[in-house]
């Protein structure tokens, strides 16, 4: 017979919640090793009720704490090295921008260097402004993996502004969607011109940057993740405990 972990009395003693066996009488034993046993049985009973209790009031503090990470967004960064080319690739998936434009803006804005700072203030691979960064979700503009996803989400939305038109979403890149709607196209800068040219002649060669570069990944704690789990796990804990109380009384009251 197993017992309920809600049997745990406040006196720290197990009861039976089901009737009390009658069969005991009856067992041969004599009335001392009856009596010495249930002595026996009540002093392993308390013993189990206050590692029970115990394990309980851990769990749940457990589970409090998981519940308070997970309401409140508690997340883990680690560092971890990657492929630029790899992180294009993914970008160019992501945001649906051919991976060979994505290069060629890289390579274009700053010879895919992820330190790279103009003297306007683009920082990083694609050469994202604070202002455009902070728009597009980018929290640190010289970490490449959020630096090139920035750069992609922007490139994708110029073309859907442009109808997929390359030049237009180049020179809205360089030189802003106001100068390329105030001209008509592209604006007639030398700048934005020649970077529109020297962007397309890069998209027609096969750009691999063969870099290895560390990145900073987010991700939920290891505690949030599991949340869920916590009063399973306690459930399966107590059980065991009263299993193994029923089975150590059963023992001792036949001794």
């Amino acid at each position: 017979m197993s017992y309920d972990i809600n049997s745990v009395a406040s006196n720290g003693e197990i009861y039976r919640n089901n009737q009390a066996a009658s069969s005991s009488s009856s067992s041969g034993s004599s009335k001392e090793d009856s009596g010495f046993g249930n002595l026996l049985a009540k002093a392993i009973s308390r013993c189990f009720a206050d590692s029970i209790a115990k394990y309980e009031k851990k769990q749940e503090a457990a589970a409090q704490k998981n519940t308070v990470a997970a309401s409140s967004g508690s997340s883990v960064n680690f560092q971890m090295s990657e492929s630029m080319d790899a992180i294009f690739q993914e970008a160019s998936n992501t945001y649906g921008v051919p991976v060979n434009l994505l290069k060629a803006v890289g390579m274009a804005e700053s010879n895919f260097n992820q330190y790279a700072q103009s003297g306007a203030g683009a920082q990083g691979v694609m050469q994202l402004m604070p202002a455009t960064a902070a728009s597009l979700g980018v929290t640190n503009s010289f970490d490449v993996r959020q630096n090139i996803m920035g750069g992609a989400k922007l490139l994708a939305q110029n073309l859907s502004m442009y109808g997929g038109n390359v030049d237009l979403a180049l020179a809205a890149y360089n030189a802003g969607p106001g100068n390329v709607a105030a001209y008509g196209g592209i604006p007639p800068f030398a700048e934005t011109q020649n970077y529109v040219v020297k962007v397309k002649q890069y998209m027609g060669m096969d750009l691999n940057t063969g870099k290895t570069v560390q990145t900073t990944v987010t991700t939920p704690s290891s505690q949030a993740r599991n949340t869920g789990d916590s009063s399973g796990d306690t459930q399966s804990g107590v059980n065991f405990l009263s299993d193994a109380v029923e089975r150590i009384r059963v023992q001792a009251q036949t001794i």
